[in-house]
């Protein structure tokens, strides 16, 4: 099982294109007795792989971090950081006590984030000293995506190898044939880049080449814990009580969610049809509800970007460049 901890949704940023400001969700943190729950519910279970100590910015509440790391036992964790509050010591610490670190950074222009990226990228050298293969995760809108593939290289030259690319949920393009054609050519060239790990055409090769498309279901491969202790099967339904699966006083229950939305692993409606919907991840829960409020369909812009990697993927294979 992977856990995902909320160790708060408050934060020292404010993104333009930060999903909890969608959610509308009441800002706190882990308290000390909640903390002393999740241990016990955690340790209880027995059955920890990962667990991401999440955010909001987890890096706030730094002591809640380590508390968790030396109270539990996972395969790894792995903190998500915006950076802006990363120094050596958490680094050094982080790499001591098996915890990866995951940076958000959106290239050469982080204006969407209000913040300098030249103090970012200091913090961000100091990371890849300790930890070479730090995964880089950027966040793409419809304004940015003409330099996406510039950001890579930009990225790339500052040491980093590992990425993580993921479009604003919320983007709706004014022209869709024109918002793919860029898509196509952003990923293609991306896809052409020597000696970089990207993750969604990494897995999206595993997939096309093994036909095993794992099903979303409901807390059974991951579970999201809100910072008030209740659990929901992912971030985007925290705080929707349709969605509660229980807490970590009461523990797990998730029978009641599970009848009430028997359509939660399906895909999207308008995959009926799809010549390509095998390879497709629009069967995912979290990208139906943060795209489209829904379990049943995604949004425009998703179906567009499963489609773009899908046949970035597809062709790479027979040139067998990737």
């Amino acid at each position: 099982m992977d856990y995902v901890i909320s160790i708060t949704n408050k934060c020292n940023l404010s993104c333009r294109y930060c999903y909890e400001k969608k959610l509308n969700t009441t800002l706190g943190n882990i308290d000390e007795k909640t903390s002393e729950d999740i241990i016990k519910f955690i340790s209880s279970r027995n059955d920890a792989k990962y667990i991401y100590l999440f955010g909001g910015e987890p890096l706030l509440y730094k002591d809640l971090i380590k508390k968790f790391v030396t109270s539990l036992r996972a395969h790894m964790f792995i903190v998500t950081t915006n950076g802006m509050l990363l120094d050596e010591e958490f680094i050094k610490w982080s790499m001591e006590n098996n915890v990866r670190i995951n940076l958000s950074h959106d290239g050469e222009d982080c204006s969407d984030r209000g913040i300098d990226v030249n103090e970012l990228n200091s913090r961000l050298a100091i990371l890849l000293r300790y930890q070479p293969k730090t995964l880089v995760q950027l966040v793409y809108t419809e304004k940015t995506l003409d330099k996406l593939y510039d950001n890579i290289i930009y990225l790339k030259k500052l040491g980093v190898i590992r990425f993580s690319l993921a479009m604003d949920s919320g983007l709706t393009p004014e022209d869709p044939d024109s918002f793919s054609d860029k898509l196509r050519e952003q990923w293609k060239k991306i896809s052409d880049i020597d000696d970089i790990i990207v993750l969604e055409l990494r897995d999206k090769k595993k997939l096309v080449k093994t036909g095993e498309n794992s099903k979303c279901e409901i807390c059974k491969k991951k579970m999201y814990i809100n910072w008030d202790g209740k659990i929901y099967p992912c971030v985007q339904f925290q705080n929707l009580s349709d969605f509660l699966c229980g807490d970590v006083v009461n523990g797990l229950d998730t029978a009641r969610t599970e009848e009430a939305y028997p359509e939660y692993p399906s895909l999207s409606t308008r995959c009926t049809d799809c010549e390509i919907a095998r390879y497709c991840r629009n069967s995912c829960a979290c990208i139906k509800m943060s795209t489209t409020g829904t379990l049943t369909d995604i949004s425009e812009a998703s179906c567009l970007l499963e489609q773009v990697l899908i046949l970035t993927v597809l062709e790479k294979i027979q040139t067998e460049k990737i």
